[in-house]
């Protein structure tokens, strides 16, 4: 039989990275009336590690959503990530993802849901990857009709399959953003606040699994569109 027993996690690197990030949702009713269920997304961000000082990674995405209710909709789209690895050449992934997203505005502050699937096409790596993503997130004006807001948000990832070389399934990192929100209208918000990325690694050997870890504390940049 082959045993596996959990070895003590590797010493955890640590890093200060600066994230930018521009998202913009249109409505296409503004073109068509008979749109007016349909929605796009834009997306495009610029990541730095190394205190910021050196590029790791361009995101953008696009995909199209349809609204179910006022506080639901459905997407479908596509993101291509190039990083930046030290002294090796680029490498980049194709992504398809799907998401279902709710937004709910209580008493206590607005709350938003995001349950996204993705099939991740990486440079030599195979098969694709699938990762299930949950994000939640909760924003409350400092005091009434207020512009500035606390926002709090979370976002768990999980490796649904395996795949070579070495990464294993199951979970594979959290993101967690504390910060402020500042409305400059209904169309426009940015956001800028603290992330800390937890990062796993599982390599399992015959007899042993071992875990890497890495944690990044990122100076999280947003500004989200809503046109």
């Amino acid at each position: 039989m082959i045993f596996a027993t959990a070895a003590p996690a590797a010493a955890v690197d640590e890093d200060f990275r600066i994230w930018e990030n521009v998202t913009a949702i249109a409505k296409l009713g503004s073109i068509d009336p008979s749109l007016k269920k349909w929605r796009l997304w834009l997306e495009s961000q610029g990541r730095f590690r190394n205190d910021g000082a050196t590029a790791d990674q361009a995101l953008g995405r696009a995909g199209v959503g349809y609204a179910l209710t006022d506080n639901a909709s459905l997407w479908l789209g596509y993101a291509h990530i190039a990083t930046f690895p030290q002294d090796a050449k680029t490498q980049h992934e194709n992504r398809i993802w799907q998401q279902v997203l709710l937004t709910d505005k209580a008493t206590f502050g607005d709350l938003t849901s995001r349950t996204r699937l993705e099939q991740r096409f990486i440079q030599n790596v195979n098969p694709v990857e699938w990762r299930l993503r949950q994000f939640v997130r909760f924003s409350y004006p400092l005091w009434e009709n207020a512009p500035l807001s606390i926002v709090l948000w979370d976002e768990v990832f999980v490796r649904l399959n395996s795949t070579t070389p070495a990464t294993r399934f199951g979970f594979d990192q959290n993101r967690g953003f504390a910060g402020l929100g500042y409305s400059f209208s209904e169309k426009a918000r940015v956001e800028i606040g603290y992330m800390n990325q937890l990062i796993q690694s599982r390599v399992v050997s015959r007899r042993a699994q071992t875990f890497d870890h890495r944690i990044n504390h990122i100076l999280s940049v947003s500004m989200f569109l809503n046109l």
